[in-house]
């Protein structure tokens, strides 16, 4: 009875803290959708393939949400259907075993709100996660040596700075994009022009934008996200307890395998917290070293100036 109250007060807790986060963070979310729609912006000018490769995002959030959905809809059908056929033998004992069942419905629907909660936080840290590796590329375009010299590699400073002639040249090929419209034929429309300087401060401006995207995920999801988390590790000792419990005692296969089966989704749900986040680091790492690198090799003041800034906005 124990560990059955503590199953059912955790997972009613996390549902509580995910939807008065939902409600609370709305401003957040509004303000984290308008700087990644921003970053992209901003960053189609230096990634060309950057909105059509955004295109299939939305399919793949969808994916993602149908996938969860039905994993979390067979498993609770499964664990039903158990627990019917268990009160069907406690029927003698019994006569409203199968009310009893009945009655955890509205505690199993608690899961689809606890897994929109997963597949939310999922999209939001994975949306900052791909405009970090859309950056990273970008940068790996203006500055493409970056991209061919291992970043453990140790190389003396040359006293020669051929940053700006590098940026020049990446900037030369960003002015050369062109837009036609299709109003009048004919009719073309240069991209503003972009100097050194100017790709520096739009790629700091960036950065900065997705850090406060991490600032506002935290804001958040952060209550919700340390219920979720207690209630993902409680689950899996819980199910482990039941688990072991059938194992030694009646030995039932099919309930030892639901109970298997709601140990791996109950896994599924901690890495589906996890790993979005794990993501997401790598990609801000990777931008941290660029930008260091970056500043190892630039010379001019005002060019290391904006880097130095973008570099102490990553470390901070």
């Amino acid at each position: 009875r124990v560990v059955t109250t503590l199953d059912v007060s955790v997972v009613v807790s996390a549902c509580i803290c995910g939807v008065f986060c939902g409600i609370y963070g709305l401003p957040f979310v509004r303000e984290l959708n308008q700087r990644l729609n921003e970053a992209d912006d901003m960053l189609s000018i230096y990634v060309a393939a950057g909105k059509q490769d955004e295109r299939g995002k939305p399919r793949k959030g969808l994916a993602m949400l149908t996938l969860v959905g039905f994993i979390i809809t067979g498993a609770l059908a499964l664990d039903i259907w158990v627990w019917y056929r268990i009160a069907h033998k406690m029927k003698k004992e019994n006569q409203d075993s199968d009310a009893n069942v009945l009655g955890y419905c509205p505690f199993y629907a608690l899961y689809y709100i606890l897994m929109m909660f997963h597949v939310l936080f999922a999209q939001s840290a994975l949306g900052i996660s791909n405009r970090f590796r859309r950056l990273n590329v970008a940068l790996y375009q203006v500055f493409p040596e970056f991209n061919k010299t291992p970043i453990i590699e140790i190389t003396s400073v040359s006293s020669t700075n051929n940053v700006s002639e590098k940026l020049d040249n990446a900037v030369e090929k960003i002015r050369g994009i062109t837009t036609v419209s299709h109003a009048r034929p004919l009719v073309v429309h240069p991209q503003p022009l972009l100097t050194p300087d100017r790709v520096i401060e739009n790629m700091a401006y960036i950065h900065a934008s997705l850090s406060t995207g991490v600032i506002l995920v935290s804001n958040t999801f952060g209550v919700a996200l340390l219920a979720v988390l207690g209630s993902c590790l409680l689950h899996l000792v819980a199910t482990s307890y039941f688990l072991m419990v059938e194992l030694v005692g009646d030995k039932d296969a099919v309930f030892s395998w639901i109970q298997a089966l709601w140990l791996f989704i109950h896994i599924f749900r901690f890495l589906l917290t996890v790993e979005p986040c794990h993501i997401t680091n790598v990609e801000s790492r990777r931008t941290m070293a660029i930008v260091c690198n970056l500043m190892r090799t630039c010379q001019e003041s005002v060019a290391k100036e904006r880097v130095r800034i973008t570099n102490v906005t990553e470390s901070w």
